[in-house]
């Protein structure tokens, strides 16, 4: 039998915890595996193990923290979205979200370097990387170089498995299920639960790539994790959203590689 949108519910039990109580373990965990991370992108430069493995650990932080909730209280993965089924679902939504999104975002980064960065570079304040970038960029669309970045096979699939698997299913698979018990979502958009689990999530997971490296400009990845989320909604799985994370970050890398 296949999964349905109740699968994307909170996981229910004999006695299932207060809302506070719940929304206070996800705070506690999301706290926990942020500060792992910061410390772990601190230490980078100074342990070099750490430095070599920087990816794998937080990959690591994000799977191992949740999952050791979860099997402590000997709760279903399904329930949190783990899971391939309903796999045609998942394949279409993902399809269909490259299909809408992706040249949306290709116009919208010509938009923002050249238009954006155009007008910015040198009249107002913006960080040095952004200015370095800005000023490689504006004028320099008739110098487009088409091709794909170095090892570009193993790119996606450290992107898939190392990046994209452990973010969807901390973030929309933990986190976003477990607010759902906080906060039940009481509208649909398409098929998918919508309401402040969504939002809240999404909010944490923009803020949680600021605790660690500092970088304002990565709060902007608000915007694609409500897509994730909405993903992780209609199908009750996180398998659309961990296809569409992994490649919206491989258009990313392509696109700067075209100018930059």
């Amino acid at each position: 039998m296949e999964p349905t949108a109740q699968e994307n519910e909170p996981p229910s039990g004999t006695s299932p915890p207060s809302p506070r109580r719940v929304l206070v373990e996800v705070l506690g965990v999301f706290a926990l595996a942020t500060a792992l991370c910061a410390a772990f992108w601190q230490l980078r430069g100074v342990v070099p193990l750490i430095g070599k493995n920087l990816h794998a650990l937080i990959a690591a932080v994000f799977l191992y923290v949740p999952t050791a909730l979860l099997l402590r209280r000997r709760e279903d993965f399904v329930a949190y979205g783990l899971t391939m089924r309903p796999l045609g679902k998942g394949v279409a939504v993902f399809l269909g979200g490259v299909g809408v999104v992706f040249p949306l975002f290709a116009v919208g980064f010509y938009l923002y370097y050249q238009v954006v960065c155009g007008v910015a570079v040198g009249r107002v304040m913006l960080p040095r990387g952004l200015v370095a970038q800005c000023r490689s960029w504006v004028g320099s669309w008739r110098r487009v170089h088409p091709r794909l970045p170095g090892e570009f096979a193993q790119l996606a699939l450290a992107q898939l498995l190392v990046v994209a698997l452990p973010e969807e299913y901390f973030f929309r698979g933990y986190v976003q299920t477990r607010l759902e018990a906080v906060w039940p979502s009481s509208r649909r958009l398409l098929g998918s639960p919508v309401g402040l689990p969504l939002l809240v999530a999404s909010a944490l997971f923009a803020l949680g790539h600021l605790l660690v490296d500092f970088n304002g400009l990565r709060l902007a990845v608000f915007f694609p994790a409500l897509v994730f989320g909405w993903m992780r909604g209609a199908t009750g799985s996180i398998v659309a959203g961990v296809l569409f994370h992994a490649a919206s970050n491989l258009i990313s890398e392509v696109l700067h590689g075209f100018f930059f």
